[in-house]
């Protein structure tokens, strides 16, 4: 069959050569409005064996069995032809690197470009959707639809009409490269693994949030309860280093701080092989002991040491991803599916959070959880408090309770585990489970991805939900005072160009209500409008509006209250835990440590009580601030995991604020000794019980 049209000479014949490249033998064509023009709506199917449509028409890119023998990189002019000029230049020397044939076509008269790849043999769906959604978080303008949807995905082909008129134009590479095709499935999976070295990682942990640290006799340990060694630092401590024995002992030394060790158990074991470097240093190629005193001394550096490690195990984010964990990729996959599939039914329905207030933070916290989801590599729920998710949203603690909780009765996510002690409501955006199960059964019977597929298309979500979530939470969106939830849920979704119309359908207002918010932020210049596009511009903007319109800090102001809310429960939760263990022996039979001295250890002090014994919150929470202005700036924030609810604030703050406002408490062995309304066995029945809340 001849590709040139009798009727035209030199130009393509779109006809003939989408029957040659077509998987199937029906073609898509566009539908049209009351008066015949052509929409950009292909629901109508024709037969190849038929006479050339009359409107234009789109080639399927999958067979009847969900298989792809045509790739094609749909790159939208809708933000500017030269945005879309310029990622298809970026996609087809992607393709020259990795030896891919390809077709670049001018779609029409806007200016977008389809870059085609024909293949030699079918892809599988889910290889191809991995493709799609890497490529489009390099390449902007790039319109996935046409290759996540194996069913109904279709391009125009290369000399077809454009409802606009014209037609499209091929600009580079031979057509024989669709009708002939070499491309193979190994190829295709080089490609991936080249866009999954481009995929930026997330950004890291905050490193405000840490493990709470204690201190005993003046030098600092993780709080918590001591555990055995691992396997691997035991090793590392019992066998004869070599090499770098400076590296040894750093390996050595962060290993017993995460088993919760304190120094005077290092300062035991201060012979062993491991920590040979605190006993020697290097002269030459020998090694010759340390001095006795000094800075140099095997004391003094181990003290130095030691204390630098739990510092840094202490603000060591909790990573999911370890370098010996085989599962990683595979999870990482199917969360990303997961919450990528939560995401769109969301966007599906525009008009659930769109409608009022509360809608839009019910959506923010959904995001939120997503988040959470993604950051622990969890698809079937995470820990989430009320305060942890109204610091991400940039929502107050009862609003951010009010949206679970709507959430939680409309379906779209579920209570998992209720709070208890210290710990936070475990929740799913999964109720049932039922996505996690159709997507690990699709993964599953799926071919292999190459390696740290799943890695970079979870890093892709992370990194997209982060500045979603970041964005909305500013300060100058704040409620009250600044630029509201309306402006903060459209301009968060400003990334890319989008004209009002598509922004109407993401927020699911009118019109009329869409262009009203764009044109307040395009005055406050936080967006701008290009050919009838909307688009984020000057982000630095945004703390000086937060500045201007006086809500600066606000944020920062929660963080500090919800920081000291969680210590305080944190304080009460720890009384609670003393009042029902077992009783210890008569005070006169223990020894006491020497008065007026206070037990800095990972023990909690008494609760202030009430002259009836029951708790005084009021002065708690007085004891704690007083312990948060001597912590000095920069520690202001009571140290809390990722992923976990607090364990309690550095308590040596917590001691030296009791100290200062009540120094007449006596002590006894392993804490401070309660005062005279403290509560006996005896009077233990009429003790303040609380039961974990739903929230906290």
């Amino acid at each position: 069959m001849s590709l040139v049209s009798p009727s035209r000479e030199g130009d393509l014949d779109a006809w003939a050569l989408t029957g040659l490249i077509s998987p199937r033998a029906v073609v898509r064509v566009a539908a049209v409005d009351a008066e015949g023009r052509p929409l950009n709506s292909y629901p109508g199917l024709r037969p190849l064996r038929g006479p050339r449509p009359v409107t234009p028409w789109a080639v399927p890119l999958a067979d009847a069995e969900g298989r792809f023998l045509l790739l094609c990189a749909d790159l939208d002019a809708k933000g500017s032809p030269q945005d879309a000029e310029a990622d298809a230049r970026r996609m087809s020397a992607l393709l020259d690197e990795v030896g891919l044939p390809h077709v670049v076509c001018e779609s029409g008269p806007t200016g977008g470009r389809h870059v085609w790849l024909a293949l030699r043999e079918p892809v599988d769906a889910v290889l191809v959707g991995a493709l799609a959604h890497l490529l489009k978080a390099w390449l902007p303008t790039l319109d996935v639809s046409p290759l996540v949807n194996p069913t109904s995905g279709c391009v125009r082909p290369p000399g077809a009409t454009h409802r606009a008129g014209g037609t499209s134009r091929v600009l580079a590479g031979s057509v024989s490269s669709l009708t002939h095709p070499t491309v193979t499935a190994d190829q295709v999976g080089d490609l991936v693994a080249r866009l999954v070295n481009r995929v930026p990682a997330p950004p890291p942990v905050d490193r405000t949030l840490r493990r709470p640290v204690a201190a005993a006799d003046g030098m600092p340990f993780l709080a918590g309860p001591k555990r055995p060694l691992s396997a691997a630092c035991r090793a590392a401590l019992e066998t004869a280093p070599s090499g770098d024995l400076s590296r040894m002992l750093w390996r050595v030394l962060c290993g017993v701080a995460v088993a919760r060790w304190r120094f005077d158990d290092v300062a035991a074991i201060a012979d062993a092989p491991g920590l040979e470097h605190a006993r020697s240093l290097r002269t030459g190629a020998t090694r010759s002991p340390r001095p006795a005193t000094g800075p140099a001394s095997p004391a003094a550096v181990l003290r130095r040491q030691w204390t630098r490690a739990v510092d840094t195990v202490a603000h060591l984010a909790t990573d999911p991803h370890r370098a010996d964990d085989e599962s990683f990729d595979v999870r990482a996959e199917t969360v990303a599916e997961l919450v990528r599939s939560v995401q769109g039914r969301a966007d599906a329905t525009a008009g659930r959070w769109g409608s009022s207030r509360a809608g839009l933070a019910q959506r923010r916290v959904l995001d939120a959880l997503g988040l959470y989801h993604l950051q622990a590599v969890r698809p079937i729920d995470v820990e989430a408090d009320i305060r942890r998710l109204a610091l991400t949203c940039g929502l107050d603690r009862e609003t951010a309770r009010r949206a679970l909780l709507a959430l939680a009765a409309d379906g779209w996510i579920a209570r998992t585990r209720p709070s208890v002690g210290r710990h936070g409501a475990r929740w799913t955006i999964d109720p049932g489970g039922a996505i996690h199960t159709r997507i690990s059964s699709m993964l599953s019977q799926a071919v292999p991805r190459p390696a740290g597929t799943g890695t970079a298309l979870r890093a892709v979500l992370v990194n997209d939900l982060i500045r979603r979530v970041t964005t909305s939470a500013h300060d100058a969106f704040a409620p009250r005072g600044g630029l509201g939830s309306e402006a903060s849920s459209i301009y968060a979704r400003l990334q890319v160009p989008t004209d009002t119309l598509a922004a109407s359908r993401l927020t699911g207002w009118t019109m009329v209500k869409t262009a009203r918010v764009l044109e307040r932020l395009a005055a406050l210049g936080l967006v701008s409008c290009r050919a009838r596009r909307w688009q984020q511009s000057h982000v630095d903007r945004l703390d000086a509006l937060a500045v201007e319109l006086g809500t600066a800090g606000r944020g920062d102001r929660r963080a500090a209250l919800y920081a000291e809310e969680r210590a305080s429960w944190a304080w009460w939760q720890a009384e609670l835990a003393w009042m029902r263990a077992p009783r210890p022996a008569p005070p006169e039979a223990r020894r006491p440590n020497p008065p007026g001295r206070l037990h800095e250890g990972d023990r909690w002090p008494p609760h202030p009580r009430h002259g009836n014994g029951r708790a005084d919150f009021a002065r708690a929470r007085r004891v704690i601030e007083a312990g948060v202005r001597d912590a000095g700036p920069g520690r202001n924030r009571w140290a809390v995991t990722e992923g976990a609810s607090s364990s309690g604030p550095t308590l040596v703050a917590v001691h030296s604020a009791i100290r200062r406002m009540n120094g007449s408490l006596k002590t006894y062995g392993g804490g401070v000794q309660p005062p005279r309304d403290r509560i006996t066995p005896s009077r233990r029945r009429s003790a303040p019980r609380l039961s974990a809340p739903l929230f906290h």
